[in-house]
């Protein structure tokens, strides 16, 4: 009995850390952006395959937040970046991901402040070369399917926590999907602020979303 109320307590504890309001996404308006936004359906139910799905999307909306926040001319800057990048890349545990949240933050905020003025959005992308033109149409472009990635995973969080309520060898990945619950929750309060600056510049540079955010893949970052 000791056993059974524990795993009912603790997936009652993850539905309500993952349970996230549809508000984010419908205010980034990804939906009509991405309607295919959808992971696989391995997903709902493997533990395994939702911390992949989870890590691989988080990571490159990390990765697009740092290149908006900080695309910059001088070498010592674009190295400073290409670090950060890199020490993203070479993650592939949700704990050590866990532990970018607060630079996370801090490039969302940045960003969202560096691109929230439209006309001087525009201005900013019209004066900027070529390359750093194609640097911030990628970041924009990853960090909206990022999103409509981690929409759906939000989606099938609660039928995965479903799935582990009468399993107790799955007990031990409570803090992994635990962890990854609040990743999720974290980017999507990052949408809140990033849905201008993100329509504006793929506007401005005539991208378009992908039709199937699952089929899609990311676009390159070079730096």
């Amino acid at each position: 009995m000791k056993t059974t109320t524990c795993t009912i307590l603790a997936a009652v504890s993850m539905a309500t850390l993952i349970a996230i309001p549809e508000t984010a996404s419908a205010q980034l308006g990804l939906r009509n952006m991405i309607p295919g936004a959808q992971t696989s359906s391995a997903a709902a139910t493997n533990p395994d395959a939702f911390l992949a799905e989870t890590i691989e999307t988080t990571k490159f909306m990390m990765i697009a937040a740092a290149v908006l926040a900080k695309a910059a001319d001088t070498d010592g800057d674009r190295d400073a970046l290409r670090a950060e990048v890199a020490a993203i890349q070479g993650i592939s545990d949700i704990g050590e991901l866990n532990a970018k949240r607060e630079s996370f933050t801090e490039n969302t905020d940045a960003a969202a402040l560096n691109y929230q003025d439209a006309s001087a959005t525009q201005a900013k992308y019209d004066a900027a070369s070529a390359e750093q033109q194609q640097l911030l149409l990628s970041a924009a472009y990853n960090f909206a399917l990022a999103m409509a990635r981690n929409t759906q995973l939000t989606s099938q969080a609660s039928g995965l926590v479903q799935s582990m309520m009468g399993n107790p060898m799955l007990l031990g990945r409570v803090g992994s999907i635990r962890t990854a619950g609040s990743l999720l929750a974290l980017q999507a309060k990052a949408a809140h602020s990033m849905g201008g600056p993100l329509r504006t510049l793929m506007s401005r540079g005539g991208v378009q979303p992908p039709a199937d955010a699952h089929a899609a893949e990311p676009k390159p970052v070079v730096l």
